[in-house]
């Protein structure tokens, strides 16, 4: 299986080059092996083998950025897309270095090998085998430039594909229209918590003690998830309370389709340890646990802060309720709640970013966007008058002959580049703030409707009442 993707170079031919071919990303099966391929194609042998990384079609690998350079030179296309850069990459465990070159550049040759020069090149860097492809965006004989419309990818697609069926290799029989976000997909890959990951978390946590899909639901609702199930439909829905896209939960792993999910919860339903798991969890819902359980002051502590944090008027006190939410900073000493929405949960994974908002916001005291603004231009105003004081010294230093008076320089200059450094983080972060000024003030509506939603003495129409209104106008308090 091979999927693909090619996208335009506006920048460097050189760039792309090099990165293609830089042996620390050229390795073959033995992990521990590096495979040095040089501009003048040098080999390495396995098992008798020869076997190469970078292959060059109509220029040599060495030279190709000052060959594809030199034929957009003759015809006076420099401009534009300078080259387009594609890749192909195949299922872990398929197929060995060899082959995976081999295909990459049959491929090339099929393609492009007529008219355009081309470098291949076959990496490992990511724990699969992939072929990386520079192709000159001008014609070599006519200086007509590579339009790479969806056609063109199409075209590469359907190649790769043909050339993995010859081989007995699988293919993507229905490929997905958009792709994951290069961050997202990172992020899933590490575990952090993304939407997705929420989900299955949520899902695991729930599957663990629910013996049918009406207790799921109620085990999901308690943590801000909304569970669409019907037997009549193919496929069951997830989605948190404040969005209104679901997610088809088969969609998260083959774990979590509608006969898996029965499947697992059909297992809790002898299990003692499960069902006292799920009456602790739900019983905050009875009647009679707000008849036995009378609130406590902090109860009215808490709900009146989330309350009150919904209409705070400057960034500050904005940014440092969203610190209790996120549990960065505690409403009371010692006392840190997690957020329960999920999307706040997921803000998480921007904890570095939050904090560094969050503190610059309450160092500064900035009350709207205009200070923020303000702060910007001074701090960039701070940041030229530093580099100019630091081309002074460097300069100094260029005609200094004093060994004692160099050090004084040299120490003048490190000082002068970690205040640049501090200026341009913090003017950063300023940016950010004003990025995220919007983002915050949903995150904690979100937080607020989802803590009304969990609320063990409030009635179904209180709830409906509180959930609906922005800014609450009748203060239900028992």
């Amino acid at each position: 299986m091979a999927v693909t993707k090619i996208w335009a170079i506006h920048d460097s031919l050189s760039r792309v080059t090099d990165y293609c071919s830089n042996p620390e990303k050229t390795r073959m099966t033995d992990l521990e092996q590096v495979l040095m391929y040089a501009s003048d194609a040098e080999k390495t042998k396995e098992a008798g083998e020869e076997s190469f990384a970078v292959t060059g079609i109509n220029c040599r690998p060495e030279t190709a950025a000052q060959e594809m350079a030199a034929v957009q030179r003759r015809f006076g296309k420099e401009g534009g897309n300078v080259a387009y850069h594609a890749y192909q990459s195949f299922k872990p465990g398929e197929v060995t270095a060899e082959q995976c070159h081999q295909i990459g550049v049959e491929l090339a040759r099929r393609l492009w090998g007529n008219e355009y020069q081309v470098l291949v090149a076959t990496h490992f860097n990511t724990g699969t085998y992939h072929n990386h492809f520079v192709i000159s965006s001008v014609n070599m004989w006519t200086g007509k430039k590579l339009e790479a419309k969806f056609g063109v990818y199409y075209r590469m697609r359907d190649e790769s594909d043909r050339l993995c069926r010859e081989r007995g290799l699988s293919v993507v029989e229905d490929p997905q229209r958009h792709k994951t976000p290069r961050a997202i997909y990172f992020a899933e890959k590490n575990g952090e918590p993304t939407n997705w990951n929420l989900m299955r978390e949520v899902l695991d946590e729930a599957l663990a003690i629910a013996s049918n899909y009406s207790e799921l639901r109620q085990i999901l609702k308690k943590k801000g998830y909304f569970l669409d199930y019907d037997p009549r439909h193919k496929y069951v829905t997830i989605r948190s309370f404040n969005s209104q896209k679901s997610t088809r939960t088969h969609r998260l792993g083959d774990e979590y389709t509608k006969e898996a999910m029965a499947e697992r919860m059909e297992r809790n339903e002898d299990v003692p340890e499960a069902r006292r798991a799920f009456y602790a969890l739900t019983e905050h819902n009875a009647y009679w646990y707000r008849r036995e359980h009378e609130p406590k002051p902090e109860y009215f502590r808490f709900r009146a802060f989330y309350r009150e944090a919904m209409h705070v008027s400057t960034i500050e006190l904005l940014f440092r309720c969203l610190a209790i939410i996120l549990g960065i900073a505690p409403i009371e000493k010692e006392v840190y709640r997690k957020p329960l929405s999920p999307e706040c949960r997921e803000a998480c994974r921007r904890l570095d970013r939050y904090t560094a908002e969050i503190t610059l916001s309450a160092q500064e005291k900035f009350k709207d966007q205009a200070d923020v603004e303000r702060f910007i231009s001074a701090t960039e105003a701070e940041i030229s008058e530093l580099t100019q004081a630091r081309e002074k010294v460097r300069n100094k230093e260029r005609n200094c002959k004093d060994p004692e008076r160099m050090k004084e320089l040299k120490t003048q200059c490190t000082h002068l580049t970690q205040g640049l450094e501090r200026l341009r983080k913090r003017r950063k972060t300023a940016k950010w703030i004003l990025e995220d000024y919007v983002k915050a003030r949903e995150l904690i509506e979100c937080e607020y409707k989802s803590r009304v939603l969990n609320d063990p003495y409030l009635t179904e129409k209180e709830k409906q009442t509180l959930r609906g209104e922005t800014i609450p106008q009748k203060n239900y308090e028992r």
